[in-house]
């Protein structure tokens, strides 16, 4: 069921749908009216080129949210409770502007740029990394394994070595930064036997060219080599 048919399903039955896009907005395309989606989580500092700190939530018209608690008055100071409205009703504290800026100049480039563009550029480094992983029988890959059906994300293993050794290794002999352990995804890595210690997470951006991609497949074979 793809989430479009998900999100008209579940809406014709009065439940919202929240949508976790942190790996996906601004990796590919979302269409939050098309798909029904009620509640869509982002954050900035991923595929749409903001900083650190960054992020937001869409949502729709027609959802009624109600936070728990609240603090402050936000933006009506006169009033003793937060507003009412959206999105001030959500919005409490100092906003952080230096990084709403940020986001917003990595926002401008993803449209100038053109999000098929940009997607269809990932889509070949990830299939030729996947396509250099393939040949070293040590390493071994998760997920789809087709470009096509993710994000330009790969998660890798080396035989005989934890996650937090292959990215030392890739950090200290060959200048390149991977995030290793669990991604603040304990679960999902349950699932796939990786708990507890986790995977090395290789993030490729449109802003990679073809040669980097070809030194992590080479570093990552030296490494398995080297047993």
């Amino acid at each position: 069921m793809d989430l479009s048919e998900l999100g008209q399903q579940l809406r014709s039955r009065g439940v919202v749908l929240l949508v976790d896009a942190a790996q996906t907005a601004g990796a590919v395309p979302i269409d939050v009216e098309r798909d029904a989606i009620a509640l869509l989580a982002f954050t900035g500092h991923k595929a749409l080129f903001g900083p650190p700190g960054t992020g937001g939530l869409y949502v729709a018209p027609w959802v009624q949210l109600q936070p728990a608690i609240c603090g402050g008055t936000g933006s009506r100071s006169e009033h003793e409770q937060q507003p009412d409205f959206l999105p001030d009703m959500l919005e409490a504290g100092t906003p952080n502007t230096a990084g709403i800026a940020g986001l917003n100049a990595g926002v401008r480039f993803i449209l100038e740029d053109g999000l098929e563009r940009i997607r269809s550029y990932e889509k070949e480094l990830t299939g030729r990394l996947l396509e250099g992983l393939a040949r070293i029988d040590a390493v071994t890959v998760y997920g789809p394994r087709e470009p096509s059906r993710q994000t330009a994300v790969v998660s890798v293993n080396v035989d005989g070595k934890t996650p937090s050794e292959v990215g030392a290794l890739l950090d200290e002999r060959y200048d390149i930064a991977v995030r290793v352990g669990l991604h603040c995804a304990p679960s999902a890595h349950r699932t796939i036997t990786t708990f507890p210690n986790g995977t090395v997470r290789i993030s490729l951006s449109y802003l990679n060219q073809k040669d980097e991609v070809d030194a992590v497949v080479d570093a990552l074979a030296e490494i398995a080599k080297d047993g």
